[in-house]
């Protein structure tokens, strides 16, 4: 007879032995805790090191790529990435040997500048080669127009990167099962920027530094038509792009030296590259043959210090405190630092400064079928001007402009262009508590010490008449007369009369002020408003919404001394509805007696060119038109001739933008219920 069991001990049995193999499981676990479960993904590889050359066409980057590709010296598995395969020109038996030796990968990126619009391609290609696990190394040669300081921000913590690697490797992943899943790592998980190398080729250097051409007008190397940042880039100029390959660099590979007829010559340009970037190791080299360890595996990279390598930089900490000036070496080639605690005359420095250079917003309006020739100068006056002055090749500092005393203004020069530009408000405008929560304490102290100088009995600190305000500029060049040319930038200051009779808040455009580009005059709050504008000096001005600006009277100053009585003088006063209309609305004609007034009454709304509600600048701008003819320079002329003083209130408008939405919610709901009425009228009949 068959025995029972009742559900009851079958569901006791089961939980016992639930319970020893619950038992059994967990003393397993305890053996195996500290084995690695088999399941387990093998770890990431290590990061790859990568070396960055950078060049213009023609400096010998592909030459210097087949000498390290064919090289016996570093035995590494190095994997390429160009910008054109068919650049690199290699047969089949070079390839093979290659191939046997060093296994190179070659990655071949077109129709772009890997600092731009191929960044994301880029990252993915150093992605797949590092995931491959194949390669001991990853050298890239970038395009000519290739800024080597964007490139490398590419291997840091680089917030557009991650964006880049983001988008460009999680799409391509869906295409290719062999596209590792990165979603949200950075470039510097994959690789480490080992070193950046700029090669410069040792016959043209010279003539870069002092080229006022345009990159695309001599080469046509990565720049792709389609592309509008390609295009960006050849529109820059020869010599910033090349200073700028230079000052940011570990290693520069002077190449092409057999090519340079004088030895002076080869050490003058190494003499000034050193100077451009004194932290950089300068190799000499012919048909790129270099000692490859000098450029691999180097360890010499590091982006704070990179950001700290250029010339100009480096001689502002050094000599800042006294402006002392650096040695010049047997070559000529020598650096020093301009102080000065009065504001440039806007007028005066132009004047000084156009003898030499040309200025960015002058360049950047040429035409491409204008001649280079109209913008610079005869060669007789630079060399006079070379004899007198010695020869400017690179600038670089702060200034202050009398007229524009709120913002610091960057002081560019690089060649024959010049730049300057507003930047930051200067300290002593703003509050301590907005100078900068990154400062340090030294930066800290730094930024208070500049508001005190030092009695010349006492050696008491005392404070600046205007906080921190002024000119530091460092210069870089050959054969420099730092005498000569701290005078002369000496007489472009205020003189010890002017600075008297200066304040921050004189009207806008109180001094004549041909730089550009002009302030924009903020027409907001409640207040009068008094600007000065002269031929070729208009006052851009911005109505905000809310606001309104009302023009009241125009007052027409002529200079006698500047004066000729036996010609005619007509002069127009213009507003155009933005900056970049040619010709707008004429408010007014004056004519030539010293002083003529004219009163009138135009309110000026806050609008866009088609007349909606956007707001944009606005421009008065004043026409001097006069019988004179050949005259050497008409603009500078006629801008001391005379001058339109423009008075003006300021008001805010009587409703404002919510008064408005309220007003169209009222009517909207008024038709609303009025629709309603009209429903009800009609369903009752």
């Amino acid at each position: 007879m068959a025995k029972r069991t009742s559900p009851l001990s079958n569901t006791i049995n089961n939980s016992d032995n639930s319970s020893k193999n619950n038992k059994n499981k967990n003393k397993k676990r305890k053996k195996n805790k500290n084995k690695p479960m088999q399941n387990d993904a093998p770890p990431p590889p290590p990061p790859i090191p990568v070396t960055v050359l950078s060049g213009f066409l023609g400096s010998g980057k592909t030459t210097l790529m087949k000498h390290i590709l064919t090289s016996m010296d570093h035995g590494l598995k190095i994997a390429m990435i160009v910008n054109d395969m068919a650049e690199l020109d290699i047969d089949g038996k070079v390839i093979q040997s290659a191939v046997v030796v060093n296994k190179p990968e070659v990655v071949t990126l077109q129709n772009g500048c890997i600092c731009c619009n191929l960044r994301g391609d880029l990252i993915r290609e150093i992605y797949r080669i590092q995931q491959l696990g194949q390669f001991d190394y990853v050298l890239i040669e970038s395009t000519g127009i290739a800024e080597p300081q964007q490139v490398a921000e590419s291997f840091c913590v680089d917030p557009e990167t991650m964006e880049l690697a983001v988008e460009q490797l999680t799409r391509t992943a869906g295409d290719n099962d062999n596209t590792p899943n990165v979603t949200g790592k950075m470039l510097l998980n994959a690789a480490n920027l080992d070193t950046c190398v700029t090669v410069v080729d040792a016959l043209h250097f010279p003539k870069y530094l002092s080229s006022l051409e345009r990159f695309k007008d001599i080469f046509d190397d990565g720049l792709d038509q389609a592309a509008t940042n390609s295009e960006e880039e050849g529109e820059k100029s020869i010599s910033q792009l090349m200073i700028e390959q230079v000052e940011f660099a570990n290693v520069i590979v002077l190449n092409k030296t057999d090519m340079v007829s004088s030895e002076k010559e080869l050490n003058t340009s190494r003499a000034l590259i050193k100077t451009l970037n004194p932290k950089a190791k300068v190799i000499t080299a012919s048909h790129g043959q270099i000692d490859v360890k000098e450029i691999l595996n180097t360890g010499l990279f590091d982006l704070g210090q990179a950001s700290e390598s250029p010339g100009w930089l480096l001689s502002l900490k050094e000599h800042g405190v006294s402006g002392a000036p650096g040695e010049a070496d047997e070559y000529g080639v020598t650096s020093f630092v301009y102080k000065n605690r009065s504001p440039f005359h806007p007028f005066r420095l132009y004047k000084f400064l156009r003898q030499f250079f040309c200025f960015a917003n002058e360049w950047n309006a040429s035409s491409p079928e204008s001649s280079v020739k109209k913008i610079g100068k005869d060669d007789q006056t630079k060399a006079a001007l070379n004899q007198k002055y010695g020869r400017i090749l690179r600038s670089k500092g702060n200034c202050w402009l009398a007229g524009r005393d709120r913002h610091i203004y960057d002081w560019a020069q690089t060649g024959q262009i010049m730049a300057l530009q507003p930047g930051q408000p200067w300290f002593c405008t703003l509050p301590a508590e907005e100078w900068g929560i990154s400062l340090s304490i030294e930066d800290m102290k730094a930024i208070k010490d500049s508001f005190y100088g030092q009695d010349a009995k006492s050696g008491k600190k005392i404070p600046h008449d205007f906080g921190d305000r002024q000119s530091v500029v460092v210069l870089i060049g050959t054969d420099l007369k730092q005498e000569a040319i701290t005078q002369a930038l000496n007489d472009c200051c205020l003189s010890e009369e002017e600075l008297k009779a200066h304040t921050t808040d004189l009207p806008y455009g109180s001094y004549a002020d041909p730089l550009q580009p002009n302030e924009v005059v903020e027409c907001d709050g409640v207040r009068s408003l008094f600007m000065v504008a002269r031929h070729g000096q208009d006052q851009h001005f911005h109505v905000p919404r809310g606001s309104s600006f009302t023009i009241q009277n125009l007052s027409l100053l002529f200079h006698p001394v500047k004066l000729d009585y036996n010609l005619c003088y007509m002069v127009r006063v213009w507003l155009d509805k933005t900056d970049v209309t040619k010709r707008g609305v004429l408010l007014a004609t004056l004519r030539a007696p010293e002083y003529e007034q004219h009163s009138m009454c135009m309110t000026i709304l806050p609008c866009d060119v088609n007349g909606g509600e956007m707001d944009s600048n606005r421009r008065l701008r004043v026409e001097v038109i006069v019988t004179a003819k050949d005259r050497t320079d008409p603009t500078l002329d006629l801008m001391q001739l005379c001058e339109v003083h423009i008075v003006g209130k300021v008001e805010p408008l009587p409703f404002s933008e919510d008064d408005e939405m309220q007003a169209q919610e009222a009517m909207t709901d008024e038709d609303t219920d009025d629709a309603n009425e009209d429903d009800e009228a009609c369903k009752r009949q």
